[in-house]
C-alpha cells in the first residue's frame, strides 16, 4: 500500500513525496475523511508539506505527540528493552504478539522440528545484508510423489518491512498446513500440492523496523550512487520484479519510481535486489523443469510436466482487498484467464468473510492505481501462473484504524481468515484446474 493511516492518526512519515500526498488528498476529498487528521509532531518538515497539500482538499490537520512502543508507527530508534516482546518458546503463545526476526526464525525452525516428515526447509538465497532466505515446503508425502514433482502453491509475506501482520498471518497458514499434513485423513490439497512459504521476504527491512524505524518499507540495499540524504535508500521490492518494471504512463509517478528517496523506488534494474532474485530463481527453476519434462498436445502446443508453479500469493497490509493481475494496467486479463481469476478471488473472499470475524473484503485489479513491476504480475506475465494475486490484510483504508501497526489483538483472527483463504484457493485449483496459462508465460500457445 502506498499511503494510509499509521496507527490511527496519519503519521507524516507515511508519505515521502508529493505524489503520495496527492493520493491522500484525493482520497480525503472524495471519501470525506474525518477532520482533523493527525500528523506526528516529530516530522515537522513533512508535516508542513503535508498540511499544505491536504488543506487544499479541505482537510484540517492537527499535530499529535507520539507514544513509544514496539508497534507504534511513530517510533524511531530501537524497541526499548523493557518493551520487547518475550516469547517463551511455546508454539501456543507465539501469535500472542508480533515477534522480532530472531524469534521468527526460532518459530520456523520449530515447525521443522515438530513436523519433520512434512516440512522441509530450503535456503533459496540471502538478503543484501547476508541473512538467509529460507522457504518451508509443506506437503503430505504419503502418496509417494516427490515434492519437486507436485504443483507449487507459493505464499510470501513481509516484502514491505513495516507490514508486520503479513508475515504473522503467513506463518499461521504454514503452521496450520503442517498440522494438517501430519494428521490421518489428510486433505486432497496437501497430497496434490507442495505449499511453499517465505517470511519475511525482506528480512533486512524487517529487522530495521525493530531497530531504527517502525515505518521503514523498502529493502536495505546500500548503493553509494543511490543514497538518500547520505544513508541507504533501499528499494521497493514489490516494484523490482522484471515484468513491466518501471512501465507507467504517469509522468509524475515515473519520476517517483526512479527517485531513491521515495517509498516506491524501483532500484537500478529489474531484480536488482537479492530478495526478488531469490524468489524468481526458485520459481523459474520449477517452471523450466516442468517445461523440459513436458509433452505436446495434438496441435503441437506445449503441455507442462510435473512440478510447475500453480499459485503465487503475496500478502500485504492494509486495505482488505484481493488484487489479481494486472496491477500495471489496473484491469483484468482478457479471455479465460480473467474469468478464472474472477472466480478464484470470489471464492477466497467468501471464505474470508465466513471465517468467523466476517470482515468485508473486495476483489479486483482496479481497486488501486496502476503499479508496474509487482510480484503477482511477474508470476502471471513471465511464469504463466494464473492463480496469482496480492492480498491486502486488515484494516480497511480508515483514518482511525490500526493501519500498518495493527494491534496485536488482531493477529490470530487475521491468521484464521487467511487459513480459510488459502484453503479456498487450493480447493478452487482442485476444482477448476491449476495448469499454467496458455496466454502468458512458459506455456503460452
Amino acid at each position: 500500500l502506498l499511503a494510509g493511516g499509521c496507527g490511527g492518526p496519519v503519521a507524516a512519515e507515511c508519505f515521502d513525496d508529493d505524489g503520495r500526498l496527492e493520493l491522500l488528498q484525493r482520497f480525503a476529498t472524495e471519501h470525506e475523511a474525518p477532520s482533523p487528521l493527525s500528523l506526528d509532531s516529530r516530522a515537522s518538515q513533512r508535516a508542513n508539506l503535508s498540511a499544505r497539500t491536504l488543506r487544499g482538499g479541505g482537510v484540517r490537520l492537527a499535530l499529535r505527540t507520539p507514544t513509544a512502543g514496539p508497534n507504534d508507527c511513530s517510533r524511531r530508534g530501537p524497541v526499548p528493552e523493557d518493551q520487547m516482546p518475550v516469547w517463551d518458546g511455546s508454539p501456543a503463545s507465539f501469535f500472542d504478539d508480533y515477534r522480532p526476526y530472531a524469534d521468527i526464525q526460532r518459530y520456523l525452525d520449530s515447525l521443522v522440528e515438530r513436523y519433520p516428515k512434512v516440512v522441509t526447509p530450503k535456503t533459496i538465497g540471502q538478503s543484501w545484508e547476508g541473512r538467509k532466505l529460507s522457504v518451508l515446503e509443506i506437503t503430505d508425502p504419503t502418496n509417494g510423489v516427490p515434492s519437486e514433482d507436485k504443483p507449487c502453491i507459493f505464499v510470501e509475506g513481509g516484502i514491505h518491512a513495516r507490514e508486520w501482520i503479513a508475515p504473522a498471518a503467513v506463518m499461521q497458514v504454514a503452521a496450520k498446513m503442517a498440522q494438517e499434513a501430519s494428521r490421518p485423513g489428510r486433505s486432497a490439497a496437501l497430497q496434490r500440492y507442495v505449499f511453499t512459504f517465505l517470511v519475511p521476504v525482506n528480512p533486512d527491512g524487517y529487522v530495521y523496523t525493530w531497530e531504527a524505524n517502525r515505518m521503514w518499507r523498502k529493502t536495505r540495499s546500500n548503493r553509494s550512487e543511490y543514497a538518500c540524504r547520505g544513508v541507504a535508500a533501499g528499494v521497493d521490492a514489490n516494484r523490482n520484479f522484471g515484468y513491466t518494471w518501471g512501465d507507467t504512463a504517469d509522468a509524475s509517478y515515473a519520476r517517483d519510481l526512479r527517485e531513491p528517496c521515495t517509498e516506491v523506488f524501483i532500484g537500478p534494474a529489474a531484480f536488482s535486489e537479492p530478495e526478488t532474485r531469490a524468489v524468481a530463481n526458485y520459481l523459474r527453476r520449477r517452471q523450466r523443469r516442468s517445461q523440459a519434462t513436458g509433452t505436446t498436445d495434438a496441435s503441437g502446443a506445449a503441455l507442462p510436466g510435473p512440478g510447475y508453479a500453480a499459485a503465487f500469493i503475496d500478502v500485504h497490509s492494509f486495505a482488505q482487498k484481493l488484487l489479481p493481475p494486472w496491477a500495471f494496467t489496473a484491469s483484468y486479463p482478457e479471455g479465460a484467464d480473467g474469468s478464472y481469476q474472477t472466480g478464484l478471488t470470489t471464492s477466497m473472499v467468501r471464505a474470508i468473510e465466513s471465517a468467523g470475524s466476517r470482515k468485508r473484503f473486495s476483489a479486483g485489479p482496479d481497486l488501486f492505481p496502476a503499479d508496474p513491476g509487482t510480484g503477482p504480475d511477474w508470476a502471471y506475465g513471465e511464469l504463466g501462473v494464473r492463480a496469482t494475486m496480492t492480498i491486502e490484510l486488515e484494516p480497511t483504508v480508515s483514518w482511525w484504524g490500526g493501519g500498518f501497526c495493527l494491534d496485536r489483538s488482531n493477529i490470530r483472527s487475521v491468521g484464521e481468515e487467511q487459513i480459510a483463504a488459502i484453503g479456498a484457493l487450493a480447493q478452487y485449483l482442485l476444482d477448476h484446474g491449476d495448469e499454467p496459462s496458455r496466454s502468458y508465460g512458459f506455456f503460452a500457445a
